[in-house]
Parts: structure tokens; sequence; C-alpha cells
């Protein structure tokens, strides 16, 4: 399995490629102040044994990680630990239970999957999660940990971070203990760092005034208990969205 492209960890940004002639940056400024369009996955999968087929998926969600281990594969390659924080199913689908029986037999084609992308559920399967709808959009700065299951019992993992600008940073995984997952390979060291979202709900208008400018311009003294500020720049949260 795969996020479009194979490899031990991918770098990608997915966007409707109807949008390929637009400019992002002149989409942004366009619409300032308007929310991203949400962060889009493909998952590749491939097939090992001949006449093999998809027959359930799973994306769990996360709020963080830490790397608690690294190691050597081979000379150019290390393998990590990664302790994920939190652990929420979010998506999950499965082959109708009908006609789970034919996924190996006549007809099993149909359930040979190349591809899924998040969130739509692809014909002769039914989704389980959420129950009704579809599922909540990809998060920037959320961990994701897709799973794959096929009819043969063969079960394929990979981990996500969905980055600022809406790309993908995405690494194969094998679960360990608890939330932990062995990640190939050489994860970046940003990885496990929160994503800085820009702040695009400050309003122009509420922004301080100049050093010669009084702060009340109604002509009333000033409040001496009131406590001066402690900057002369609005503050920024990192974690803000």
């Amino acid at each position: 399995m795969a996020l479009a492209t194979s490899g031990c960890s991918q770098i990608k940004a997915w966007w409707n490629p109807d949008d390929d002639s637009t400019d992002l940056d002149d989409a942004a400024n366009a619409n300032e102040g308007e929310p991203l369009p949400p962060p889009v996955a493909n998952v590749a999968i491939s097939y090992r044994r001949p006449g093999d087929a998809l027959a359930r998926a799973t994306v769990i969600k996360f709020f963080g990680a830490e790397v608690i281990a690294n190691h050597q594969r081979d000379a150019t390659r290390t393998e990590s630990v990664v302790r994920f924080d939190g652990g929420v199913p979010i998506w999950e689908f499965k082959a109708d239970e009908g006609t789970f029986g034919s996924l190996t037999g006549v007809g099993a084609a149909k359930y040979s999957l190349k591809s899924v992308e998040y969130s739509k559920v692809p014909s002769h399967f039914t989704q389980v999660l959420p129950e009704e709808g579809p599922p909540e959009p990809l998060d920037r700065g959320a961990y994701y940990v897709f799973q794959i299951e096929r009819a043969s019992g063969s079960i394929s993992y990979q981990a996500v971070k969905v980055l600022a600008d809406g790309s993908l940073q995405a690494y194969n995984a094998q679960p360990r203990a608890g939330s932990s997952y062995l990640l190939c390979c050489n994860v970046t060291s940003d990885f496990p760092e929160p994503v800085i979202l820009p702040d695009t709900t400050q309003d122009a208008g509420t922004a301080n005034p100049s050093p010669d400018e009084s702060p009340d311009q109604s002509g009333a003294p000033a409040d001496p208990s009131a406590a001066p500020p402690e900057g002369s720049g609005p503050s920024v949260d990192p974690n803000a969205p």
C-alpha cells in the first residue's frame, strides 16, 4: 500500500486535478479569510497473491507523535518506532457482506481495487464508520494510519502526517505495542513536530494603533488602574488554525 506512489516515504500535495491551472497563492489572496479546501489522500493498493481482493479499509486519527527509538535497517535506511497520541477510528468500509464469499471466487476482480480515495466509498462496499454521512475532512497537523485488509488476511499500514499546505508525509508502518508503529524509513526530524498553521482569521481593522496614536479616541482620561499592554505587536498562537 502506498499513497499514490510507492516507496518508504513520500511527500505529496493532493489537489483537485481540475484546478491544475489555478495559482494557489492568487486563490488564497482572492478568498482571504475563507477556509482552505480539505487535503485529499489517494491510497494505492497492491496485492502479492493472485486473485486477492480488498476486504476492509480503516482510517485512524491521531493528534500527536513522538519518536521513541531508531534502528538502522541497512546502510542507507533507518526505521523509527513512533508512539502516536490518541487513536480514533474516523472512517471504515468493508466489502458487502452479501457478496463477501465471492471475494476470492468468480467476480472477485471488482473487489480488487487498485486505489481508494479518502471519504469516497467504492462500489460493492458498505461504510461502517461513520454510520451516516461522510467522514470528517483530513485535518492539517493531524496524523492518520490507513489500514488495508485483504481477503487473503494480509494487512498493510501507512502512517501519514498532514502538513500545513495540505501535502501528505507518509511512511510504511507496522503496528507495535499500544499506539506505537514501526515506520520505514528515514523519518524526517520534523515529523513529530506540531504543524504551525497560518492565522487567517485576524481582522485588519483590529490592528494595534501606531505609537503616536492614543488608544482611546473618545477623549476620556485613561484608567490609571488599567495594566499596560505587554507588547506592541499582535500575539501569535502557533496552534491557531
